[in-house]
């Protein structure tokens, strides 16, 4: 199993804070060749889910503007009504009001932060290039298996210790990215990859 901590044990970087991220830029990976892949296979793991277990309602963890929830409302008009998410970065969420998407501010990760937490969990949880980001995201993925029953999520395969993102706090391959889900309390179902990203659709186990 591959996994790596990217930063100096005990300390808090400054990257996964709420003032980070104030003064950050929107980012529209829909609308970006290097990132649309990945999304469509997380809006395509969404539809097997809503089709083949009736569930309802989706709730973005990091929604940034909003691209994925645009991509299932786009693919399930129907859903439109039960999709919303939430982000700690004021113009994605800005930039989520401008496609019609309903994106919320709030750290969700740690709602005494500076945020609010979310008032709602989907049946479907989402964190697409977000567990990377975090200072544990092994108590995440805990937390969100007792509000979500599936959880759709995503980061990067192929990082390791001194070839990562340098606002990355954690690097796994695809077998440490699954244990990392297993060790929430979650039964992976899928794993894809596209490029460097890999994509896991998981079940509360």
């Amino acid at each position: 199993m591959g996994e790596w901590q990217l930063f100096e044990p005990g300390t808090v970087p400054a990257h996964t804070t709420p003032e980070w991220y104030a003064s950050r830029e929107r980012a529209p990976h829909v609308d970006q060749a290097e990132h649309r892949g990945r999304l469509d296979i997380a809006a395509g793991f969404v539809g097997e889910v809503v089709r083949e277990f009736g569930v309802v309602s989706l709730a973005d963890l990091g929604a940034g503007d909003g691209g994925l929830l645009s991509l299932v409302v786009e693919r399930m008009p129907e859903m439109r009504g039960a999709v919303w998410g939430y982000d700690l970065q004021q113009s994605n969420v800005d930039g989520a009001r401008e496609r019609g998407m309903n994106v919320f501010y709030g750290d969700v990760v740690d709602p005494d932060n500076g945020g609010r937490a979310p008032t709602t969990w989907g049946d479907i949880a989402v964190a697409t290039e977000m567990l990377e980001h975090l200072v544990d995201p092994h108590a995440f993925v805990r937390r969100i298996r007792r509000h979500a029953t599936w959880l759709i999520a995503s980061s990067p395969h192929s990082e390791r210790p001194g070839a990562a993102y340098e606002f990355h706090t954690w690097a796994w391959d695809l077998d440490g990215y699954r244990a990392l889900v297993e060790q929430g309390g979650f039964a992976v179902q899928r794993q894809e990859t596209w490029g460097p990203f890999q994509v896991i659709l998981a079940h509360r186990a």
